[in-house]
């Protein structure tokens, strides 16, 4: 059996980015970067002023008191956005805006609560400092500044970043296509009612949902009976998908039909088996030229083995550069045992709480009707021969959703 480590690093290096293309800097919102960007040109490309006030020269305000203050004359007003007509001479000043371009000549702006004016002078009650208030070129981004990098994922502030560049396209990598296949005779889908000995499935849409939400576009190829010939047929379908997923048959049992598709004519087995609890039936293969990911079928373990195994996968073939998820510390609120030979993955509900967060790990009576995995918002991995952890102790939590308040009283 692999380690979880050895079997990441096979995964990873089994798969490649996906090519890229060219959209509209409006659409990209959790795209990709396939470039770095670099600011051509200084934010903000000209100096202007930080406040509403006057544009001076700073040295014919040096002796300006409260008691002695110096009066300026006004060559006129400017707003934000207009160019100036003027040059500030000695003795004189503009009005000016917050963000209007400062005049040639001018080298500081007194603030107008530090004034009092007419339409044609101003008087000045303290001296302004050179360069006070003023907004300097590239004060926000400097001309050559990388501001993300290849493998980013292009967040709300990055899709304003790109506008105030004048960026209207963006080169991104594609999303990977990712089908996904349930197998089991037990199984119905959610809209059809249950005959005895069925099951409606839910992994199938709670995997989906996962793709979708780590930026692949997810094929759901429906439901598979337990014979090889269906399984076959179903995922010919999805010819053009980057990765395939079955959830369900990796066991060894008389029914579990994965091993039989991949170490036939039509597939290839890289790895089987997994030294860890939830993951240790997944099997990893190619159908065709398509990687093949086979997943355990119980809601909880394909759950794990997605979060585990899946997902770095995924962000792989979107170009992420970065494809570890992130990490907070926690108090774990009840033991944890040994983890003799196998790593262990414990599913935990992580709770903020005034005094830090909590990892409550699942399954547990957390709250009636609502099973572990729709709790589950972390991962604790633990390696092989990691000893019992005790209630209270800190632990890392790999985070899948971010942490929750905690949940009000039960009502009575």
């Amino acid at each position: 059996m692999l380690s979880v480590e050895g079997a990441r690093e096979t995964i990873l290096q089994a798969i490649q980015p996906k090519e890229t293309e060219v959209i509209a800097f409006a659409d990209s919102l959790a795209r990709v970067l396939a470039v770095d960007v670099i600011a051509d040109a200084p934010l903000p490309p000209f100096a202007q002023s930080a406040m509403d006030g006057f544009a001076v020269r700073a040295s014919d305000t040096a002796d300006a008191t409260p008691h002695r203050p110096v009066a300026l004359r006004i060559l006129g007003t400017l707003a934000a956005g207009h160019l100036t007509p003027w040059t500030i001479a000695p003795r004189t000043a503009v009005r000016i805006m917050t963000g209007a371009p400062l005049p040639g000549g001018a080298d500081a702006v007194i603030k107008r609560e530090d004034t009092e004016f007419t339409s044609d002078s101003v008087t000045i009650f303290r001296p302004a400092r050179p360069h006070e208030y003023i907004i300097s070129p590239g004060r926000d981004i400097p001309k050559g500044a990388k501001l993300l990098h290849v493998g980013d994922i292009i967040t709300a502030g990055a899709v304003g970043l790109f506008a105030s560049l004048g960026m209207t396209q963006v080169r991104v990598h594609h999303r990977p296509q990712v089908g996904i296949l349930a197998l089991g005779d037990e199984l119905v889908p959610p809209h059809l009612s249950l005959a005895p000995g069925q099951i409606r499935v839910s992994n199938l849409y709670a995997i989906a949902a996962s793709v979708a939400k780590y930026g692949g576009v997810p094929h759901n190829l429906g439901i598979a009976r337990d014979r090889l010939h269906d399984i076959q047929e179903a995922l010919t379908q999805a010819r053009d998908v980057d990765l395939l997923m079955t959830l369900g048959g990796s066991q060894r049992g008389d029914f579990d039909l994965v091993d039989d598709l991949l170490g036939g004519a039509c597939g290839q087995i890289i790895f089987r088996e997994i030294a860890a609890n939830y993951a240790r039936s997944m099997i990893f293969g190619r159908f065709g030229q398509i990687p093949l990911l086979g997943l355990p079928g119980s809601p909880m373990a394909s759950f794990v083995t997605f979060e585990a195994f899946v997902r770095g996968a995924i962000w792989k073939l979107a170009g992420r550069r970065i494809l570890e998820p992130p990490c907070l510390e926690a108090a774990v609120t009840a033991p944890l045992p040994a983890t003799g030979g196998q790593a262990h993955f414990q599913p935990v509900w992580v709770e903020a709480q005034p005094d830090g967060l909590l990892a409550i790990p699942l399954p547990v009576e957390k709250v009636a009707e609502l099973p572990p995995q729709t709790l589950a918002n972390g991962l604790i991995q633990r390696p092989p021969a990691s000893p019992a952890c005790q209630a209270g102790a800190g632990v890392w939590v790999e985070m899948i959703e971010p942490p929750f308040p905690p949940l009000p009283p039960e009502a009575g």
